[in-house]
């Protein structure tokens, strides 16, 4: 007999009920950018793509960064590995990931993170598990890192609550949400 829920991809399709707790995956330190100049300079410095829009973002006044440095252990979890086998939305997801001890990080982690995976697989993007950041008069705004045939990219992805996203999207959270409420 095949046992189909171990087999990775088909498995994770397949998976309904309690989620698991993802393993940690990387860690990165933030804090080492206090502003939006020094954290696109790093990156330009880095090679890295930056398109408009997440260009935009880093410059946007509701974005925080840390006065202090300190590490943050990541994650990835797909909304099937949350136990949504056919996709969520927003609300879900986060409910689910919070049951697991996953939590929202801070924008800055998605720069610190793009500097830091350099090994990204061609073809893959991660969603940063952020607060989205936007204002009434345009959609709000999460970080995403891609890696296409032009190289690395710091990106956006809408972070509006009603996206229904796929089972097998990507998300980057934090492990073991600290106090600092993020």
């Amino acid at each position: 007999m095949l046992d189909v829920l171990n087999w990775n991809a088909v498995g994770r399709w397949l998976h309904v009920g309690p989620a698991r707790v993802p393993p940690a995956w990387r860690s990165v330190m933030i804090g080492r950018c206090r502003g939006a100049e020094p954290c696109r300079a790093m990156l330009a410095e880095a090679g890295i793509h930056v398109s408009a829009d997440a260009d935009a973002l880093l410059g946007h006044p509701d974005l925080r960064w840390s006065d202090r440095k300190r590490v943050v252990e990541l994650a990835i979890a797909t909304p099937a590995d949350l136990g949504f086998a056919r996709g969520a939305r927003w609300a879900e997801i986060r409910s689910a990931a919070r049951a697991v001890r996953l939590g929202l990080g801070a924008a800055e982690i998605a720069p610190m993170l793009r500097l830091a995976y350099r090994d990204q697989p061609a073809g893959e993007r991660l969603i940063v598990a952020m607060q989205p950041v936007g204002d009434p008069e345009c959609e709000p705004l999460s970080f995403s890192l891609d890696h296409d045939d032009e190289g690395l990219w710091l990106d956006v992805h809408d972070g509006h609550p009603d996206v229904f996203w796929r089972p097998d999207d990507r998300f980057v959270f934090v492990r073991k949400p600290s106090r600092w409420g993020f």
